[in-house]
């Protein structure tokens, strides 16, 4: 199966977080990216208000300067804490890797995260284009009670919509947020207003490959509870391919 794929059921189950496979040499046209976020702006967005704003970075040397501020956010919070016998222990780690154990020994699934976590780490600033989507309503700093769902709720809808977009055209992306730790050098590189705030930031390319499988993941009923917590959910997993959408009556 090639690219364009137009079943959903194959794009929802295969759209991954691409960071080993993201083809850093081959161009991709902007027209593209400007299809994929055309369809992610049909996603839900919180009161039909529409305040998400996309940068899209394509100029080598913002994007090189970018992907120094991420590399030395991953550094900081990642590699060095990793690396050291104080950094297993913060809460930042296991916080992003859940496969770490108390004396730093980390799991296959972890092991492979982060392969690619370093590959992404040298080679971001490569990628033809860095997405910055952001959101123009309140601060969750400042705002009340639901603010900060709201925010984050109005925007990751239309950004993973853009993920299974790029899917779909054999492109790949990763969300990625370390570079956050550095929001205010970005903002000022890329002349952000501070009423705008950054979410994410997402390298986007074309795929070294278009063969992509379904996830291993937790059954749907260890992890999915009916009325109240704890109540387990009637449902048994099926093969992905047998995922038809029909009435099982």
């Amino acid at each position: 199966m090639k690219p364009p794929f137009t079943d959903l059921h194959h794009v929802l189950t295969t759209t991954r977080s691409v960071r080993l496979r993201l083809d850093y040499d081959r161009p991709v046209p902007l027209g593209v990216v400007g299809e994929c976020l055309q369809l992610a702006l049909q996603a839900p967005t919180g009161g039909g208000a529409e305040d998400w704003r996309w940068l899209v970075v394509a100029d080598p040397a913002r994007k090189g300067e970018l992907a120094e501020l991420y590399r030395t956010a991953y550094r900081d919070h990642v590699h060095e804490p990793l690396h050291s016998a104080a950094g297993v222990e913060s809460d930042v780690v296991r916080g992003r890797l859940g496969g770490v154990g108390a004396h730093g020994e980390v799991s296959a699934r972890t092991a492979r995260i982060l392969r690619g976590a370093e590959h992404l780490a040298a080679n971001i600033g490569r990628a033809p284009y860095l997405v910055i989507p952001c959101a123009t309503r309140p601060n969750p700093a400042t705002g009340g009670p639901g603010t900060n769902s709201a925010v984050y709720g109005s925007l990751y809808p239309a950004i993973w919509q853009f993920n299974l977009a790029l899917r779909a055209r054999g492109l790949g992306t990763v969300i990625t947020t370390l570079h956050l730790h550095h929001a205010a050098r970005a903002a000022e590189l890329l002349g952000i207003p501070d009423d705008a705030l950054q979410i994410t930031m997402l390298p986007v390319a074309y795929t070294v490959g278009t063969d992509f499988r379904a996830a291993a993941r937790r059954p749907v009923n260890s992890v999915t509870y009916l009325d109240r917590w704890g109540v387990p959910f009637p449902y048994e997993d099926k093969p992905v391919d047998r995922l038809t959408g029909e009435d099982p009556a």
